[in-house]
């Protein structure tokens, strides 16, 4: 009997692990439960490369098997999306997770939206590769209210160099660890030729470059602050206006 009762306290606690290990809801997210996700929508007819990473191509596919199935089409595997999907449900606290996550990227969409792929390359002759863009800016969001640590460069905390270095890095571009590292690469960007994505620059000491965000859209860029952590400013503030150095375009 006691054997019995362990293989099933063991398999419980499988089970319990297995529950507990969701974690692909948007883009920017990775591992064995996001690899998951993929091939079910491969299995439902949805061409997509199943490679662990959550990425435009995949959130694109979660959109088109919303639509299919009648859900609300945002592209961010909640606990409903993975329920019709995988035929199981997220645990309590990923849901939560999951739909907080929803909330917070409804709320940065009207407060700060940054036009779309579709829409700025209708106003400009843009190709195709600056879709990259709006994949670094939909990474850059999910980490808005993260404190800051000097020094940082993990969801736990972040430093401003380290925040741009760990959003490019999920995306497959590699950036140097200081911010006047990150400013030689790339090419030079003009305040008026700026686009989501491209990284910006300011002088937050005597001389010299020592803070780096993300452009947004809207005039608006996303950072870490040591009063605020990762949050999105406006560029035209007083202070970011009067500290702001260049820009510069990595892709």
């Amino acid at each position: 009997m006691w054997n019995t009762m362990r293989r099933a306290l063991g398999l419980s606690l499988v089970l319990a692990a297995a529950t507990l290990s969701v974690n692909a809801y948007s883009i920017g997210d990775q591992g064995v439960q996001v690899l998951k996700i993929q091939k079910q929508l491969s299995q439902y007819g949805y061409r997509i490369k199943a490679d662990g990473v959550y990425g435009g191509e995949t959130a694109r596919a979660v959109q088109l098997f919303q639509a299919d199935k009648g859900l609300a089409i945002d592209g961010i595997v909640d606990n409903k999306t993975y329920r019709k999907l995988t035929g199981s449900s997220l645990s309590r606290d990923e849901a939560k997770r999951a739909e907080q996550a929803k909330k917070a990227a409804a709320t940065l969409k009207t407060k700060y939206p940054s036009r779309n792929y579709g829409e700025y390359s209708k106003a400009r002759n843009i190709t195709s590769h600056d879709v990259i863009g709006d994949r670094l800016v939909s990474t850059a969001n999910r980490y808005v209210g993260v404190p800051y640590v000097f020094g940082g460069n993990t969801p736990s905390g972040f430093d401003c160099s380290g925040f741009t270095r760990y959003v490019f890095s999920h995306n497959g571009i590699e950036l140097p660890r200081m911010a006047d590292e990150q400013y030689r690469l790339g090419s030079s960007v003009s305040r008026e030729e700026l686009m989501p994505g491209d990284l910006v620059f300011f002088t937050t000491y005597e001389a010299g470059v020592s803070h780096a965000g993300i452009y947004v859209g809207n005039d608006h860029f996303i950072s870490a602050t040591t009063s605020g952590g990762i949050r999105v400013d406006s560029m035209d503030s007083d202070y970011w206006a009067s500290h702001y150095v260049g820009a510069r375009r990595v892709r």
